[in-house]
């Protein structure tokens, strides 16, 4: 049976939704639906990888592909369009009705799904109540969970951000992605088994799922579980800092971040290649995982702004690292991500990164 599939839009929201289509392969029944390039056709699993999961990834990550698309249908028609409806933690962090509408959009298509699973949409959750960090790390406690406590152990949790970078998407700068992870409490703890992040504008959509890779626009970036094999000889560790492209995160919810944000941008300004500072995390998480930029690090980061953008910086061979250099997780709030090293230099960059970190009084706030 084939159905056709059109992005949809809120009544209320006077935009107009495009509507190019192209087949879908991934299940026995093949579905049309608006989508301007090819589903991401995954590669076989790597036969190194222990996935605890016994759930079609291939099924979760075209389900999250669609509703990223419809998502960003619509932030697409309204960005530089739209007011301000209110804001959260303080007057830079700011919602619309865009972020409202995206959310319900891609929580319809996902429980339309998986109306078994857990979702966590950012516009779910109260930040207003002056400890945003607090509020955000419990609310991801609790969806956990939701996801432990039931009856089937093998549920998955949905974390999304409809529109991350929404004050890039408000005043019209084209800095903004809907970002879907997808976790799995299946294994020892919690894990990051799908993921995608979606840009509109630039028609950018990095998807990645535990053990089959990660891609962008359907073509596989960096096979690093190959690369990796075709030598065994570990080269000389040196500096590689002057060769870096380093995007430094700003967080605005709190004063001490914006601080120590400030300390390391005058450390790292004449040790780098280039610094950058593009307010979407989820984005430039993207980036590093594509090797655009070789590495990003931000302080209180949520769930929703980096868990699509974990896993993709890992299968395309990249590390994410807690500050203090060990493996961050979903509830890891201080990360540093790196890009994919030359062979004999992997985790250098990152080394080096937090040693100026903590030289200059930028890990503790």
């Amino acid at each position: 049976m084939t159905t056709l599939f059109h992005a949809q839009k809120p009544a209320h929201l006077k935009v107009q939704v495009g509507r190019l289509t192209t087949r879908c392969h991934h299940s026995a029944n093949s579905k049309l639906f608006s989508f301007p390039f090819t589903p991401t056709q995954l590669d076989a699993i790597d036969s190194t990888c222990e996935i605890a999961t016994k759930r079609d990834l291939s099924k979760v990550l075209y389900t999250i592909e669609k509703a990223a698309y419809q998502a960003g249908e619509l932030a697409l028609q309204t960005a530089g369009k739209i007011a301000v409806k209110s804001t959260k933690t303080n007057s830079r962090d700011l919602v619309t009705e865009s972020d409202i509408e995206c959310q319900k959009i891609i929580k319809e298509v996902i429980l339309g799904e998986f109306p078994m699973d857990v979702f966590l949409g950012e516009e779910d959750v109260d930040l207003s109540s002056g400890n945003g960090s607090e509020s955000s790390s419990g609310a991801l406690r609790s969806a956990l969970g939701l996801v432990a406590g039931g009856e089937d152990d093998d549920k998955l949790l949905f974390v999304v951000d409809p529109i991350d970078g929404t004050t890039n998407f408000q005043a019209g700068l084209p800095l903004y992605a809907v970002s879907i992870g997808v976790v799995s409490l299946a294994g020892e703890s919690p894990e990051v088994v799908a993921g995608v992040i979606y840009n509109p504008k630039l028609g950018e959509m990095t998807s990645a799922v535990r053990g089959r890779g990660c891609y962008l626009n359907n073509c596989r970036l960096n096979n690093h579980s190959k690369s990796k094999q075709l030598s065994n000889k570990q080269q000389p560790r040196k500096s590689v800092l002057d060769q870096s492209l380093i995007n430094v995160g700003f967080p605005v919810c709190k004063e001490n971040t914006l601080l120590a944000s400030s300390r390391a941008v005058s450390a790292l300004a004449t040790k780098v290649r280039g610094l950058r500072m593009c307010a979407c995390a989820s984005q430039v998480i993207a980036w590093v995982a594509q090797s655009k930029f070789q590495a990003y690090f931000s302080w209180d980061l949520n769930a929703w702004d980096v868990a699509a953008g974990m896993l993709a910086v890992e299968e395309s061979g990249g590390l994410v690292s807690n500050f203090d250099g060990t493996r961050a997780d979903i509830s890891s709030r201080d990360i540093i991500f790196t890009c994919c090293a030359e062979i004999g230099e992997e985790g250098l960059l990152r080394d080096e990164l937090i040693q100026v970190l903590r030289e200059n009084d930028c890990v503790e706030y």
